[in-house]
């Protein structure tokens, strides 16, 4: 297989070809009629907004349950628009987890690549609009947006061209930095390396992760509220130009969801399901980012795996589906079959329940995560565990400079791994201090962002605005006024 054809085999490549038709297959777009027109009909009686919750990945269905809640609680009206590219039980267990069976209006069942999935996307949302505009010209409709998904970047831009709305963003301004310090990472001793990274200076960095990172910054530019976690991304949007009046710092989406999960157990504990993880202190593994599949980095994360479980560390491997076609193209499957049969190497799928992830994180089985995912970079900070970010750059800085409870671990090889994971977990001095820090992302994150929200629909605000409607020029709809 040619290199660039088992890159792009690696990263999904589904679009057709020059030897294909023009036009991939599409599956359709499913609507669920009734509730569609019971929340449209509850909106027009009552003069509200109408939200839709748009669900891209995995985390979505978590990270939307405080706002939900919320919602449900203010009688907002409001449905889901589930992308359903993801479609096994595995990644949307968070259908019935939080109960969102009978709250999705559409599945877009979008398939292939990135490119494919922008364009199905683009297309369905854009005829989605439309179709409530006909039918319910009256009732403002807001996409409600996460973070840095493609459907986070893709149905503002289709929402706007087709109805002339804007969305709202939330976890708006996730803009990547690295310290000054990642420049000689090798050049330094580890203790030096992260007293820079607590202490020293930072800079911006927009190429990781990719495409998140594009498609954060295209969101915001469709996205007429912004709401962020920290005052960091405030900081960031306010610099690239975003009206202040338009953004809220309301924490970290995650906040509601992980509360919950904390208070009710899962029905049967993850420690029922793999036994194994209830015998000594582990380090949770999970590596999926496009940029970390790359060559060098690859081979190192899975080197520095293989290193640290004949040096008797206890790894749990959680196997993405990135990661299974990574270890394909690159012939280290048998690298990774060879650790099973280690006592202390456990390699799982993606545990389906968020319950279960939150149960072993808080355990005093857990002793800190090696992770290239943002969510788990504040879960981790709102638990009190210690978090090792295996990027170059991270759009959660704050968890590094701010709270010190996150340190980056770059993938440029296997000794410079090791010898972090080594030098962290085994410095109980700096364990305590980073478990001891300040979370930064708050509580009843869905209930402050549902409170805006609602006071905005109060007093009717436009969710586009023109440049006289924002200089305050003038209204289109003033009566008694000939402009001829």
């Amino acid at each position: 297989m040619k290199i660039n054809d088992a890159y792009e085999s690696m990263f999904g490549r589904e679009t057709a070809t020059e030897d294909d038709h023009f036009m991939p297959t599409l599956l359709p777009l499913n609507l669920n009629k009734p509730l569609i027109s019971s929340v449209m009909e509850q909106a027009k009686k009552g003069r509200k907004w109408v939200l839709a919750f748009v669900i891209g990945t995995k985390p979505c269905f978590y990270k939307f349950y405080g706002s939900i809640v919320a919602a449900t609680k203010k009688n907002i009206p409001f449905f889901i628009i589930n992308s359903n590219q993801h479609y096994d039980d595995i990644l949307t267990h968070g259908i019935r987890e939080f109960d969102f069976q009978n709250k999705i209006a559409s599945n877009f069942s979008i398939r292939g690549d990135l490119a494919q999935k922008s364009a199905e996307l683009m297309i369905k949302t854009s005829w989605f609009a439309k179709y409530l505009r006909k039918n319910w010209p009256e009732v403002t409709v807001i996409p409600v947006v996460l973070g840095d998904t493609i459907m986070t970047s893709i149905v503002p831009v289709a929402w706007m061209f087709s109805r002339n709305e804007k969305a709202i963003q939330n976890e708006a301004g996730l803009r990547s930095m690295t310290p000054e310090a990642m420049k000689r990472y090798d050049k330094i001793d580890i203790g030096t390396f992260i007293d820079q990274q607590f202490y020293g200076k930072w800079i911006l960095m927009r190429n990781e992760p990719f495409p998140e990172q594009y498609d954060t910054y295209t969101s915001a530019a469709a996205s007429q509220y912004l709401f962020a976690p920290v005052s960091l991304n405030k900081e960031h949007l306010l610099r690239e130009g975003y009206p202040e009046e338009n953004i809220w710092v309301i924490g970290g989406v995650v906040a509601d969801a992980l509360e919950l999960k904390r208070k009710i157990k899962p029905e049967k504990s993850i420690f029922s399901i793999y036994p194994e993880l209830e015998k000594g202190d582990w380090i949770r593994a999970d590596i999926h980012r496009r940029e970390n599949l790359t060559p060098r980095r690859f081979k190192a994360i899975i080197g520095a795996i293989k290193t640290l479980v004949k040096k008797g560390y206890n790894i749990n491997f959680i196997e993405m589906s990135a990661t299974r076609m990574a270890l394909d193209f690159y012939g280290l499957k048998k690298e990774i079959d060879k650790l099973k049969k280690k006592k202390n190497f456990l390699y799982t799928a993606v545990w389906p329940e968020y319950g279960h992830v939150i149960e072993f994180f808080e355990s005093n089985n857990c002793i800190a995560a090696l992770t290239d995912s943002g969510g788990v970079q504040e879960e981790l900070n709102l638990i009190g565990k210690v978090c090792m970010t295996c990027r170059i750059t991270t759009d959660r800085p704050e968890t590094v400079f701010g709270a010190r409870s996150n340190i980056l671990v770059p993938p440029a090889s296997k000794d410079i791994i090791v010898d972090m994971i080594k030098y962290i977990t085994k410095n109980d001095s700096l364990r305590k201090k980073m478990e001891s820090q300040k979370s930064l992302y708050g509580n009843n994150v869905g209930k402050k962002f549902i409170s805006i929200v609602l006071k905005l629909m109060g007093k009717n605000d436009k969710p586009f605005k023109w440049a006289h409607d924002t200089l305050k020029l003038w209204s289109d709809n003033e009566k008694g006024i000939d402009y001829l």
